[in-house]
């Protein structure tokens, strides 16, 4: 792998971290500051970038904010990737139909991006904002990596240090993702201490030490992601977010539709209805986009083949 040039990874890590708060400006030294950069370098940067109008400088307050220019760029990458605009129909659709807050997410790296909010803001802390970043390490991203190869899957769960429990059951919860068509989040995957880690994280991007202890609090608890076993229909639980994929012409796990609860207890027959309603919009997207859903009993993440995919 060719080694990334300091350059490029400051314009990248600026243009994202902006992107993450689009209401906001920042001077040259609160970047330097949230992104661990030399300032001489960070001001280089900004030159080029401001020179291109993929950042603007206000003369009077001499904040940086997102460029006019990154506006053609959104244009044309929604062009380039038509499963964008079908998977935000579809959110629009399901947030009519059940009364709830949609999301579209996409895998960008290392991280997942928030690409579109739908629908009322639930009660509860909701999926965010379009350009927030967390990072796609373990449990989260689950419904990207279920169809990934062995090699990302390990990497995503070696980013992310489990040990051999977690990563055993982490494992069994991909088969269940790939058997079902989504995934479920609990609501402790939003407890205080997961929002400050990653609040954290945010303001700091840069920092290792961020995602360390992003890591170590993810570690705290393995009730993070629903594992159905054991479950019978008639028992309840408090889910975060159901999260379908939309695939590419590749098979790729490109983007996420998901539902985000309500906050309050749900019996496990109606989240798995609300599931199967998620795949059958996430298929929808995938097929209007000429998407490929991978095969059923294609090998995927050194697992046992899993049931097919529902909807």
């Amino acid at each position: 792998m060719a080694r990334p040039a300091p350059a490029s990874t400051r314009a990248a890590t600026i243009i994202s971290f902006l992107t993450a708060h689009p209401l906001q400006g920042f001077t040259i030294s609160e970047l330097v500051q949230h992104l661990g950069m030399n300032i001489a370098s960070a001001h280089a940067t900004l030159a080029v970038l401001s020179d291109c109008g993929f950042v603007l400088r206000d003369p009077v307050h001499r904040t940086y904010a997102l460029g006019p220019a990154l506006a053609a760029t959104g244009f044309a990458a929604l062009e380039r990737h038509p499963s964008i605009g079908a998977a935000i129909a579809q959110a629009e659709v399901l947030a009519a139909e059940l009364e709830c807050e949609t999301g579209v997410t996409a895998a960008a790296g290392r991280d997942i991006v928030i690409l579109a909010q739908r629908g009322p803001e639930p009660a509860m802390s909701g999926i965010g904002y379009p350009g927030d970043r967390s990072p796609l390490l373990a449990p989260m991203g689950a419904p990207f990596l279920a169809w990934a190869d062995d090699g990302a899957v390990t990497a995503w769960l070696e980013r992310a240090a489990v040990g051999p429990p977690l990563d055993a059951l982490y494992r069994r919860i991909l088969a269940q993702v790939r058997g079902h068509g989504f995934s479920v989040a609990t609501s402790a995957i939003a407890a205080p201490a997961v929002v400050e880690a990653m609040s954290r994280l945010r303001a700091e991007p840069t920092d290792d030490g961020a995602e360390q202890n992003l890591t170590e609090v993810l570690q705290a608890t393995d009730e993070m992601l629903v594992l159905f076993d054991g479950l019978s229909d008639s028992d309840e639980i408090v889910f975060k977010a159901i999260a379908a994929p939309v695939f590419d012409p590749t098979g790729r796990a490109l983007l996420a539709l998901s539902i985000t609860g309500s906050g309050e207890p749900v019996r496990v027959d109606r989240v798995l209805a609300l599931g199967r309603r998620l795949v059958r919009a996430a298929g929808i997207a995938t097929r209007r986009s000429r998407g490929r859903v991978p095969r059923r009993d294609a090998h995927h993440a050194g697992t046992e083949p899993a049931d097919a995919l529902g909807g």
